[in-house]
């Protein structure tokens, strides 16, 4: 879990990257602020995050901040030297190939200092790797009419659609062979004047039931596994400013 106790969400950013139904708005300055919670194995974590979009680089590369937030009397205010900087291809706005590999680069502020980070420690970290995850493919995609969400006491008139994906996994074992099959149904409600994706609100539930074939005498199979994510847009703008690295 990322510093701040913001929990990593598969949610959270890009991980609708790829569907045609969704905006994808980039833009200096634009920003949103997520709540999201996880419930997985009677555990729940929740956390607060912002990602703000705060310039280009030389080459075109967009500069995105992932801010750890802070709820205090005053309102919500990124936890000071803490976050990411990660710098991402012009190249994404095309939906092409591995968003993973349009990574030109991340940056770890922890404690006011700056570390990049080599490819392979920023995919290990959960927020960082869950932001960029693209894995999910739906096979099934439903429009599922209009809903009203209230973002910073404004209504704002959301288009809603259900995505699902399922997987069966075989793998061969001594005594018969293991079957793990995963089920994927994400719920969005998107409004083209937020930031980034649309998101307003986005729901995943993941369940995931394995056996044995063929069945043991005796034994019972696993019970099923079940990782329920939420996310819920708390506000959004377009002047956001640079806070990591800043003076």
């Amino acid at each position: 879990m990322l510093a701040g106790a913001v929990p990593a969400t598969a949610l959270d950013l890009f991980t609708l990257w790829r569907q045609p139904e969704l905006p994808l708005r980039l833009a200096p300055g634009a920003w949103a602020d997520y709540r999201s919670s996880t419930l997985e194995g009677g555990r729940q974590t929740v956390g607060v995050v912002r990602i703000q979009c705060v310039g280009r680089a030389a080459d075109g590369a967009w500069e995105i901040e992932l801010l750890p937030l802070a709820e205090r009397p005053a309102g919500l205010t990124p936890e000071a030297g803490e976050g990411w900087l990660l710098l991402l291809s012009d190249r994404v706005a095309r939906r092409e190939g591995d968003l993973a590999e349009l990574v030109r680069k991340v940056v770890h502020w922890q404690g006011g200092r700056a570390t990049e980070l080599a490819p392979a420690e920023w995919r290990e970290d959960p927020l960082v790797s869950s932001s960029l995850r693209t894995t999910f493919r739906p096979q099934t995609t439903r429009a599922a009419g209009e809903s009203v969400r209230v973002v910073g006491g404004r209504d704002l008139l959301c288009r809603q659609f259900d995505l699902a994906a399922a997987e069966t996994v075989r793998v061969t074992l001594p005594r018969g062979t293991l079957v793990q099959a995963t089920r994927r149904e994400v719920t969005a409600a998107v409004h083209p004047e937020v930031p980034f994706l649309g998101l307003a609100f986005a729901t995943e539930r993941t369940t995931t039931e394995s056996h044995v074939e063929p069945p043991r005498p005796g034994r019972r199979d696993p019970p099923a596994a079940v990782r329920v994510e939420l996310m819920e847009l708390i506000a959004f703008g377009g002047d956001a400013r640079r806070v990591l690295g800043a003076h």
